[in-house]
């Protein structure tokens, strides 16, 4: 990276600083780095960084050892919250402490960095894996006083956000089916749900499975030994948003907002209401009979 010089008034002179690459302007040399940088916070935002937990950890990455001083010179955040994160970071064990005075961090190389973060996650999801199974034995040890009535049968609704909990509510949906399952789809959302192993599971089960792909031209290359006798296309619709699932006549999750979105962008409802179940059966059913065969 190229440096680049400004300079900082003080009471007794100026100071001069090194232009870190965050405040890189449009048609300097840095600009291009910036926006590349930019896009390596957002993804460490994913693996539980804050804004400026990344910010710090790329800094550091890119131009430490620095002391605390420097990075919150150099990035313009508040002191407090630089040694708040500096600390945090340090505990997370993506940032190391040098033993001189003042005190200089340094941070560990990015993919060393990403799977320190990820097997922290996972001793997280095992710890809460063996807690699930203890909460569940203690609940089972309490007696239910539920009384049922009509009002505790009533029909229920569920929103979802997200693909990560959609997928794993239809993986459910999947579990407690018996009979048959049904899906109106995109290409994108079959894609999503090939990669999130909804299909290998449906492939899996004794269930009666039928997929309608609209608007498709033809089965993806994707989804290799299934049965295409299961599988339909519509090449002359002309919508692309349009994706529901349905089980045993019993469940149906339908998406609001479907694979044209962004996956965390994903919004579907949950629903068990007979009523609406029998209408997107029946308009799953008609589709069906009016699709094409892929051979």
């Amino acid at each position: 990276m190229v440096a680049m010089i400004k300079k900082r008034p003080l009471k007794d002179g100026v100071e001069k600083i090194q232009i870190n690459v965050f405040e890189a302007e449009p048609g300097s040399n840095l600009y291009a780095h910036k926006l590349n940088l930019q896009k390596i916070t957002g993804e460490l935002l994913k693996f539980g960084l804050s804004s400026n937990q990344a910010k710090i950890y790329i800094y550091l990455g890119k131009y430490g050892p620095k002391t605390a001083a420097e990075v919150y010179r150099s990035l313009e955040l508040p002191r407090s919250e630089t040694y708040f994160i500096l600390n945090t970071l340090q505990n997370r064990g993506i940032i190391e402490a040098e033993l001189s005075s003042p005190t200089k961090y340094s941070a560990l190389p990015l993919e060393k960095a990403l799977s320190t973060l990820v097997n922290a996650e996972k001793e997280k999801l095992d710890i809460l894996a063996q807690q699930k199974k203890e909460l569940t034995e203690l609940w089972d040890v309490i007696p239910s006083y539920v009384v049922e009535t009509n009002e505790t049968k009533a029909e229920k609704l569920q929103m979802v956000q997200g693909s990560a909990l959609i997928h794993n509510k239809i993986k459910s949906m999947i579990d407690n089916a018996k009979e048959e399952a049904i899906i109106f789809c995109t290409e994108k959302d079959l894609s999503r749900f090939y990669h999130a192993d909804i299909i290998d599971s449906l492939s899996n089960s004794l269930l009666d499975v039928r997929i309608i792909l609209s608007p498709a031209q033809r089965i993806p290359s994707f989804l290799g030994e299934i049965d295409k006798k299961i599988i339909r296309v519509m090449p002359m619709s002309t919508t692309d948003n349009q994706c529901f699932v349905i089980m045993d006549h019993q469940e149906v999750l339908f998406f609001l907002r479907n694979a044209t979105h962004a996956s965390h962008n994903l919004f579907a409802l949950w629903a068990d209401s007979k009523s609406l179940i029998d209408s997107m059966h029946s308009l799953f059913d008609y589709r069906w009979d009016n699709s094409e065969v892929c051979h």
